[in-house]
């Protein structure tokens, strides 16, 4: 992937098996596909008018601080489309 970066991401070790299973079922090629692939279809979401919030993701536990971080990534997402 050109311009990528690597990065250190923490999984639940539920999600982890999951998609592990995925793997070994031809779904998708590693964990880094799987990130790539569920990071790249929110964004197109929000480039076709979807919003990312901490009520979208209200099945998830989070911390007050991630919640915050969301709506920022939004706000800043939002201003960087015009």
């Amino acid at each position: 992937m050109a311009d990528a970066q690597e990065i250190v991401i923490t999984l639940s070790e539920p999600d982890l098996e999951t998609i592990n299973e995925l793997i070994a079922d031809g779904g998708v090629d590693s964990v880094a596909d799987f990130v790539q692939r569920a990071v790249r279809l929110v964004l197109d979401d929000l480039e076709d008018g979807g919003e990312l919030s901490a009520e979208a993701f209200e099945t998830v536990e989070m911390t007050d601080a991630l919640a915050r971080a969301l709506d920022e990534v939004e706000t800043l997402f939002r201003r960087s489309r015009g």
